[in-house]
């Protein structure tokens, strides 16, 4: 393994080694990536909520940060506020090759999970010995094993960072949450109702109630929708090339489907004065992934203007399922999807069980973009379309509610805190 990060890796282990020797015991922790620090000025949107939260009530809490080893999220600012979880990481993966070595090598979800708690029972009594916390909220969903087993009665939460749908194999697949969950009690926080129904709906060991997946919404403000009198002819393309190894050959395949669908509509396109705009998904990286090839004079890229504002200045979204769409939704931007490649088609999750409601909008060949584009130039359709998408959004997405996260703060850090004269602390 070539490690990319020396800087925090050194940091990471002098915090751990001097952590063997000296207690800690905070309110929450909160367990993150460089990945999600998204914010214009890099901050990590989806804790800086709750982070304030934990200000705000004097809880004394700790930021651990992690990132991918071989630097695949480069393009991400780490935290200066963070503590850097990168030595642990690293431990990990050389006891889990250990593991694979010399024992047999887990095949399903329960040797797998066994695995994973003996490595956590190790590393709590290497450097977790004298680490207390209340509660953990984590977006990093391999380390709540970790932290059951340095906390049996702490609270362990998994904070939504993507989509959720049943056969998620992290949230419910097969009618069954993962092991993984069930065996550490884990608490879920989703961003809305929808959400919070899939869970509970699809779930037939009923282990998702009303008690343990909890609404808490997410850090954003509400857009109001589009102003529909100042369209144009601007199209964002949402792509989903990652750096994933596992992704090797569907990338290929997607990339060809992309620059296929691009050439055969390129005469179209290019008579109606459409543009379109090609969006990388945030952990696409130049040195691992590889490219697209669309050299028209309509085709550019834009991976550096917020997301938020990129979709604010289009007339339409086109995507195969990224997640892009939710939020495309809450403006009113009706959501072309193309449903031409199996590994990523929107079928199942958003038009069968989020039932998108533009279902009549799908390019399923190729020609089909051109007769869409065509439908969507009359005025009367593209505003019912615009209509339908925010109406469906509403359910998606609430406002983050200050005043259920933080009754559930208190209610989980009580037992130990008083909250009287308490010092935030984030080291």
């Amino acid at each position: 393994m070539i490690i990319k990060d020396w800087k925090n890796m050194f940091s990471s282990m002098l915090y751990f080694l001097k952590l063997i020797f000296v207690r800690k015991d905070y309110d929450v922790t909160f367990v993150s990536s460089a990945y999600f620090n998204r914010g214009d000025k890099g901050e990590n949107l989806l804790l800086k909520p709750m982070i304030n939260s934990c200000k705000k009530h004097k809880l004394k809490y700790i930021v651990f940060e992690d990132t991918d080893l071989k630097g695949l999220y480069d393009n991400f600012k780490r935290s200066s506020e963070a503590s850097p979880f990168d030595f642990i990481s690293l431990i990990q993966i050389i006891l889990r090759k250990f593991f694979n070595l010399f024992f047999i090598k887990p095949e399903s979800e329960s040797e797998l999970y066994k695995r994973e708690y003996k490595i956590s029972k190790i590393i709590k009594r290497l450097f977790f010995n004298k680490f207390r916390s209340d509660v953990y909220i984590t977006l990093l969903f391999n380390n709540v094993t970790l932290w059951r087993s340095i906390n049996p009665d702490a609270c362990v939460v998994d904070y939504q960072h993507g989509i959720i749908f049943d056969g998620h194999d992290r949230y419910v697949k097969d009618g069954q949450p993962p092991m993984i969950k069930l065996s550490n009690n884990v608490v879920t926080m989703v961003y809305g109702n929808t959400f919070k129904n899939i869970l509970i709906n699809n779930d037939e060991s009923n282990f998702y109630n009303d008690k343990n997946v909890i609404k808490v919404g997410l850090n954003k403000s509400k857009n109001p929708q589009k102003n529909l009198s100042k369209t144009n002819k601007n199209i964002l393309f949402t792509l989903q090339i990652t750096p994933d190894e596992a992704y090797k050959d569907v990338n290929e395949n997607y990339i060809k489907i992309v620059e296929d669908l691009i050439a055969k509509n390129a005469e179209f396109l290019s008579l109606n004065n459409y543009k379109i705009i090609l969006r990388h998904h945030p952990r696409f990286s130049s040195k691992h992934c590889p490219t697209i090839n669309c050299k028209y004079g309509f085709v550019d890229f834009d991976n550096l203007t917020p997301i938020a504002e990129l979709l604010d200045s289009v007339h339409l979204h086109m995507t195969f399922n990224s997640t892009s769409a939710f939020e495309a939704s809450e403006i009113g931007l009706p959501t072309i999807f193309i449903a031409m490649f199996k590994e990523m088609s929107p079928n199942e999750i958003f038009l069968n069980q989020y039932n998108y409601p533009l279902r009549d909008y799908v390019v399923k060949e190729y020609k089909d973009l051109e007769n869409i584009l065509k439908r969507l130039s009359k005025e009367s359709a593209y505003n019912n379309c615009c209509n339908d998408v925010h109406t469906w959004s509403k359910d998606l997405y609430s406002n983050f509610d200050e005043i259920v996260f933080e009754n559930f703060l208190l209610e989980k850090t009580n037992i130990r805190n008083s909250n009287q004269g308490r010092k935030t602390n984030q080291k």
